[in-house]
């Protein structure tokens, strides 16, 4: 089916090709005890999802991708809304290849998940994780990423990346970035999206995390298959322990029927 084919499309991706190259003032010092090693880094950064009391974001995946002869380019534009103890809201809307945008919405209040598809069907899933997991390939894993360091046990949150080595910090978006680069696991792997499975040949991730507040705000990906190559970049505007009105926590009103 073609949400297959773009879900192929869109999980093996390489990113890094945009800097942001902002002048913003002189760097900022380091706060007493921040962390300064990568894997210290990520540890602080998990831990500030685990135990935020709300979390809010906007995002973008943009996604471009190169075969012989051409190359295709699609956009995910994705939102994010949580409150502890167990309420969670994501949603993306997807352009590109050449089709309508369409728009997929997941909620979950602690115990049901629904998900409301572009034609209006309001499905059940049996747990969250699935859910999100279904929504991972089109999202480029946006749909996984975040929702699993808020929701570990639930979603199930692995590593943002294994063997990741520190860069020079940089600017990204006018905020103070550490910058680290490494891998989502070891290459050569494969990688399923429904019934069509990927040789993942090579693999680069970078992530940029905010020093201040240790929230993600952007991951670039670059992946070399055997026949094509794809980059990746994905975008966040992250919000912490703000106040999140309940509508934007459940499923949009549907429209009444003709």
């Amino acid at each position: 089916m073609r949400w297959v084919w773009c879900a192929l499309l869109l999980a093996v991706g390489i990113g890094g090709w945009a800097r942001s190259g902002l002048a913003a003032g002189p760097e900022p010092q380091l706060a007493p005890g921040a962390p300064a090693d990568a894997v210290s880094i990520l540890l602080k950064t998990k831990k500030v999802y685990q135990s935020c009391r709300s979390y809010r974001d906007s995002g973008e995946v943009q996604t471009r991708g190169f075969v012989e002869g051409g190359s295709f380019a699609s956009t995910v534009r994705f939102a994010t809304a949580f409150v502890r103890p167990g309420a969670l809201r994501f949603e993306f809307t997807v352009t590109g290849f050449g089709e309508r945008a369409e728009r997929w919405v997941m909620a979950w209040d602690g115990s049901r998940v629904l998900a409301l598809t572009p034609t209006s069907e309001v499905r059940v899933s049996p747990t969250l994780g699935e859910a999100l997991d279904g929504a991972s390939g089109i999202t480029a894993g946006a749909s996984l990423r975040v929702p699993g360091m808020l929701l570990p046990r639930v979603v199930g949150g692995g590593a943002l990346l294994v063997s990741p080595e520190r860069l020079e910090d940089e600017l990204e978006a006018g905020r103070w970035c550490y910058k680290l680069r490494g891998q989502t696991r070891a290459t050569p792997y494969e990688r399923s999206s429904g019934s069509v499975t990927v040789r993942v040949e090579e693999e680069r991730v970078t992530l940029w995390i905010d020093r201040e507040s240790c929230l993600l705000r952007k991951v670039e990906e670059e992946a070399k298959l055997s026949t094509y190559r794809s980059v990746i970049t994905t975008t966040y505007t992250p919000e912490l322990d703000v106040e999140i009105p309940a509508g934007e926590l459940a499923l949009p009103p549907l429209a009444p029927p003709q």
